[in-house]
């Protein structure tokens, strides 16, 4: 009897030894990771900022490509997110948010996995020169009482996650920097634009005069209404010949609500497609060739357009070097 009540001390001794112990465990836990990339900052960092990439190099995605996937917000940059849910344990169901970022330096993340655990993960991006970019990936969260013990084996599972991430972001950021066009295929979300139609010649400098004339006027009238813009500058051409070029000049937006339309300045919606998204990297002097690139890989695809193509301008030429300028061309298939 005597043994059997000493064990039972021994066991509760031990307990409250472990309970003690947990309490003094620090709940913070943080996992880093990094990697050099020989590619432009602006292509590394736009594989991350659109969340419709994520699956080209997601460790969650390759664990199991059946999930279901839906996506909310800006087609990219802030507040847009993605939700997931799979019938396999392993990746189960959560949701990642963009929310808080600086262009080409850094994106926040907000990451939730179930119902209750969330943490953040931030991706910073160094210019090295030379083409090529310092990414650092790190995840930083607080765990609940008993979950601290986990922290010890936290660094080991989500780092061995970023590794692989990484490698996946750098072989397609590496791929796009030597060939300049990399095709995806994904949806286009139904999206409201305010817009201008106008046309032109067929001179180069005569239709960039009249693009830029429209999207300076877009743009005035979304921000005199203070309209949240969802995602980048939008062109569709709508009919074009040898002497004539007839186009739509967009700006997506959340919403355009009870406001009216004023003057030139119209409002519509692009119409959800399944499309073939064409990423270029490089100045628009060389839309010529991406485009045959694009009608030729239609062609050994055995696919065809099923709409007008037109271009989102993802970076700001003004801003980046016209090597380092990306342009995403949507065709709907």
């Amino acid at each position: 009897m005597k043994i059997f009540k000493g064990f039972v001390l021994a066991i509760v001794a031990l307990f409250v030894l472990f309970l003690i112990v947990t309490v003094f465990l620090p709940s913070r836990y943080s996992v880093e990771r990094k990697i050099e990339i020989k590619a432009p900052q602006s292509i590394v960092y736009y594989l991350i900022d659109d969340m419709r990439n994520w699956k080209y190099w997601d460790t969650w995605w390759n664990l199991d490509t059946n999930q279901k996937r839906m996506y909310a917000g800006p087609i990219f940059g802030l507040n847009s997110k993605f939700s997931w849910s799979s019938l396999n344990k392993d990746v189960g169901k959560g949701e990642i948010e963009i929310v808080e970022e600086k262009p080409f330096e850094y994106v926040k993340l907000l990451i939730t996995f179930g119902q209750e655990m969330q943490s953040t993960s931030t991706l910073r991006f160094m210019d090295l020169n030379e083409e090529k970019v310092l990414v650092t990936w790190k995840m930083e969260g607080d765990l609940k009482f008993l979950a601290k013990w986990f922290r010890f084996f936290l660094d080991q599972a989500i780092g061995k996650d970023f590794e692989q991430n990484l490698a996946r972001i750098k072989k397609l950021s590496e791929e796009i920097a030597r060939n300049k066009v990399m095709f995806f295929r994904d949806t286009f979300p139904e999206t409201k634009i305010v817009y201008i139609s106008d046309s032109t010649n067929m001179g180069s400098e005569e239709i960039e005069e009249k693009y830029t004339d429209a999207f300076m006027e877009l743009m005035d009238f979304v921000q005199k209404n203070k309209l949240k813009v969802y995602g980048g500058p939008i062109a569709i051409t709508r009919s074009h010949s040898k002497d004539f070029y007839a186009f739509d000049a967009c700006i997506p937006v959340e919403t355009t609500g009870d406001l009216q339309p004023t003057g030139r300045i119209k409002f519509g919606t692009i119409p959800k497609s399944y499309t073939l998204r064409t990423v270029y990297l490089g100045s628009y002097n060389g839309f010529e060739n991406v485009y045959n690139l694009i009608f030729k890989h239609l062609q050994e695809q055995k696919l065809a357009p099923k709409g007008n193509l037109f271009e989102m301008y993802y970076t700001d030429p003004q801003i980046v070097k016209p090597e380092e300028n990306i342009t995403i061309i949507y065709c709907p298939i």
